[in-house]
């Protein structure tokens, strides 16, 4: 489990598995997860080649990155964090299950500068 760390705007904030860490408009960083945990709790995706060489995406979510969700969610109804921000193949699952995501701390990165990388402190993606 990720450190959870502060915002200036006061949101409580925590990387799901990303082996990078998350540098913010504001300053604040949240550490990157071990290589170990990453390659744990990464996303499994199913691809559908098609005859002409397209391939369809689909994401399913293991036994070990469930677990965590649970860790993390009972730690959002505790109120002890606001944000876990995680993968967008692991949003893009969750709504193919139509997991109710308002009412979860997951959410994918919204990046304010792309040069700079810069995460938004302010917005996230559902």
């Amino acid at each position: 489990m990720s450190k959870i760390i502060t915002l200036s705007n006061g949101k409580r904030v925590a990387n799901f598995s990303s082996p990078h860490t998350f540098i913010f408009t504001d300053g604040s960083i949240i550490p990157a997860v071990s290589d170990e945990e990453s390659e744990k709790l990464k996303v499994t995706f199913i691809e559908t080649v098609e005859a002409d060489g397209d391939v369809i995406l689909s994401f399913d979510l293991s036994k070990d990155v469930r677990s965590e969700m649970k860790l993390w969610h009972t730690l959002y109804l505790q109120d002890k964090i606001d944000v876990v921000f995680c993968p967008l193949p692991m949003i893009t699952a969750l709504k193919a299950e139509n997991y109710f995501l308002k009412n979860s701390p997951f959410r994918a990165c919204r990046i304010e500068d792309r040069i700079k990388k810069l995460l938004s402190i302010d917005k996230q993606c559902l």
